[in-house]
């Protein structure tokens, strides 16, 4: 299991906003169903959890309750209503999350590291290597990805476990970053030789 140490997934707003009946699933849906992301990212963090992969949710909540941090939220999402704290709209999608995940909190940004301790949990685990699955992909999957690559973290886009709002834009990400499969990350967890090489 050592060979998994330094390596982790980062699982962005995998929440019912997005993929369940709110106007920002209405966005992504075409993308989401077509390319079956929810089939694929389930099986992806089964393997990954099996094999003592470090899986770390991202979630977004917004929380009137916690008018400090509310107020520095996007505009965007509190328009909508959405990622609504103790609502449907904030949880997990189903079969998502496991309690043995380690969970981001404080998030205030598209940027999972503005406000939160995402940076915190990857130092305390040593965590070099990042591999990202989510929403939406051109936004806060991407703006975070930039980030830690400027922190010199190496990160990877799994690129049927995300998604946006057209495969033009998809396809626009997935050229930017370092990008591979969800079978691609399964066949490297199972056959672990250069997963930190």
């Amino acid at each position: 299991m050592s060979h998994n140490l330094k390596s982790a997934i980062l699982v962005v707003e995998f929440q019912k906003t997005w993929t369940e009946r709110s106007f920002f699933h209405k966005l992504i849906k075409k993308e989401y169903e077509s390319r079956n992301v929810y089939k694929n990212t389930k099986q992806l963090l089964e393997v990954a959890r099996k094999s003592g992969f470090q899986i770390i949710q991202s979630p977004f909540i917004l929380d009137k309750k916690d008018k400090e941090n509310y107020k520095k939220i996007p505009l965007p999402p509190k328009l909508f209503g959405q990622f609504t704290a103790n609502t449907w709209r904030a949880e997990y999608t189903e079969g998502i999350f496991d309690k043995s995940d380690t969970e981001v909190k404080g998030r205030i940004g598209f940027d999972n590291t503005k406000g939160s301790n995402l940076q915190d949990i990857l130092k305390e685990n040593k965590i070099e290597k990042i591999f990202f699955i989510g929403f939406t992909t051109d936004h806060c999957v991407a703006e975070t990805m930039d980030t830690l690559l400027s922190d010199g973290y190496e990160c990877i886009l799994i690129s049927d476990c995300t998604a946006t709002r057209n495969s033009k834009l998809q396809k626009k990400i997935e050229d930017k970053y370092t990008s591979i499969t969800s079978k691609q990350l399964i066949d490297e967890i199972s056959n672990p030789i250069n997963l930190d090489g």
